[in-house]
């Protein structure tokens, strides 16, 4: 490394000969000082590249160094706030579970290292890699688009967005198929705002049936009293596993992607992650955890 004198482009001061003064004493002459004799404006715009060149350069390492220090170390370091079943909660036994902990044990294993799980509350998560608790966050989190300029996200690996399921066989199959029909929703959800829309635009409107227990709107579907009910993906892929003959409709009808978040400056580590997340979606082990962790347990 060099040294700051060298950064800093500074002339070597010629070596200089000892003076004896009358009182018989030896001194030195003054140094050379170079940045004093530099016009003060000229030396604040030094200033301020050498600040950029030094920061451009400890960046470059941060960068460099994040994929090597997970797998130098042997850990990939995930926070995770395990408050929110089935993506990840505490066992019995104290050990964290859930389709987000199997997903990061699945990326740590691809890196070649082992999984540990940094908890904290959902609003801490990005304090957790700020302040280099964690390398990652995997805990079913929507990206946050103010966040972009210090976090990096991932490729969605889960749409948590509502969903329109119907009975097998049923004649819909888009949004616009409800013209007409009877629907349920949940009250005050994205999917109820989303049919208030609908029934503005569509001729005739659908009738929407809003409900306040989410527990009992697939009762609603099986007993015929509606032709679909609207509800988030999570649920749907409940209701579907409980009931064969549920279709869930795709795309869906609202978005509520689940992504993976890094620090900005580890985008090597991040273009790993993406990578084996890339084939776990190829090979179905995603849909694998979906069937894993949303059917009734």
């Amino acid at each position: 490394m060099k040294k700051s004198s060298e950064i800093r482009g500074r002339a070597k001061p010629e070596p200089q000969q000892l003076t004896h003064s009358e009182c018989g004493g030896v001194f030195s002459p003054p140094r050379i000082r170079t940045f004093r004799r530099t016009p003060p404006a000229v030396r604040a715009i030094l200033t301020v590249i050498l600040a950029l060149v030094l920061a451009g350069t400890a960046a470059c390492g941060r960068r460099a160094d994040a994929l090597n220090r997970v797998q130098s170390s042997g850990i990939l370091r995930v926070a995770i706030d395990p408050s929110f079943p089935p993506f990840e909660s505490v066992d019995s036994t104290g050990q964290i579970g859930g389709y987000d902990a199997d997903l990061a044990r699945a990326l740590a294993e691809s890196l070649g290292v082992d999984t540990h799980f940094v908890t904290t509350g959902y609003d801490a998560l990005y304090d957790a890699l700020t302040v280099g608790r964690a390398d990652v966050i995997i805990s079913a989190l929507y990206p946050d688009p103010s966040r972009t300029a210090g976090f990096a996200f991932s490729r969605p690996y889960f749409n948590a967005g509502e969903v329109i399921i119907v009975a097998e066989g049923s004649p819909i199959s888009t949004p616009e198929d409800l013209a007409g029909r009877p629907v349920a929703c949940v009250f005050g959800t994205a999917g109820h705002m989303e049919l208030l829309q609908l029934e503005k635009t569509l001729v005739p409107s659908p009738a929407v049936i809003a409900v306040d227990d989410p527990a009992t709107i697939t009762a609603l579907l099986q007993t015929n009293t509606v032709d679909a009910i609207v509800i988030d993906h999570v649920s749907a892929q409940l209701a579907a596993a409980g009931d064969p003959s549920a279709i869930i409709l795709t795309p869906s009808l609202t978005d509520e992607p689940y992504a993976i978040a890094v620090k900005r400056e580890d985008t090597r580590l991040l273009e790993a992650l993406e990578e084996t997340l890339s084939a776990m979606e190829s090979n179905g082990t995603l849909d694998e955890l979906v069937l894993t962790w949303m059917a009734p347990r």
